[in-house]
């Protein structure tokens, strides 16, 4: 931190440049570097960033009758993004999107394009909660085998910030299910380090779930079906 003295022909500065910011308190004119804060990565996004660059150093790689497979399925199919969203993909961006879906399930990459034929959304619940617990509610027992139940969901999100578009967070993929009540409290405290107690017992809360289907053996994906629980309950 400096003290900034003016003159005839700079008499304030306000802001910041190159890294320096300008303002003005008790003590007078200061200039300080703004703060460094280091942004650790969580597991999870290093995991991400791993399976990103194994997919992008295996795509040269591939041989031309496999990048032409992906190139057709480009040509032929705009790709639905999870919430709906129509975008034309390359080659290599339908290439990613299946293989880190398959990654994210523990499935094995492909080389070559899939038949397209996507998984419809999964059917819909609601989030349903007591103090001991939080789960997916089906309104009865679904089996989604032999495609995966992929799993996001947000923090407690303050009503003041909700937006629906709030980002979320992988928690989990299951692969052989068939139940009304699907729990995910273990896994909800262990992702984000809470006391399920605690939560249960915000006021003015939002939590937002949303799940999608993954296809096993293509990567295809559904579009979310999404459910939000307000507490208190």
């Amino acid at each position: 931190m400096a003290r900034v003295t003016y003159g005839a022909l700079i008499t304030e500065l306000a802001g910041s440049i190159g890294g320096v910011t300008f303002h003005k308190n008790a003590s007078g004119n200061i200039a300080r570097l703004k703060p460094n804060m280091p942004m650790n990565a969580s597991q999870q996004q290093t995991d991400q960033h791993n399976k990103l660059n194994s997919l992008i150093a295996i795509w040269p790689t591939l041989t031309l009758v496999q990048k032409t497979s992906w190139n057709n399925l480009a040509a032929a199919h705009p790709h639905i993004n999870p919430f709906s969203v129509t975008k034309n993909l390359n080659g290599f961006q339908w290439f990613m999107s299946c293989n880190l879906n398959l990654l994210q399930v523990g499935e094995a990459v492909i080389l070559t394009a899939p038949a397209y034929a996507p998984p419809a959304a999964p059917t819909a619940y609601v989030l349903f909660s007591e103090v001991t617990f939080l789960a997916l509610h089906f309104s009865a027992p679904w089996n989604f085998t032999p495609n995966y139940l992929v799993l996001y969901v947000t923090p407690p999100i303050r009503q003041s910030s909700l937006k629906f578009k709030k980002a979320t967070f992988f928690i989990s993929s299951t692969h052989n299910y068939n139940a009304e009540y699907y729990n995910i409290t273990a896994l909800y405290i262990a992702l984000f380090n809470l006391v399920w107690a605690d939560v249960f017992n915000l006021a003015d809360c939002t939590i937002i779930a949303r799940a999608k289907i993954v296809q096993t053996g293509t990567g295809l994906s559904s579009p979310y079906t999404t459910s939000m629980i307000k507490f208190p309950v």
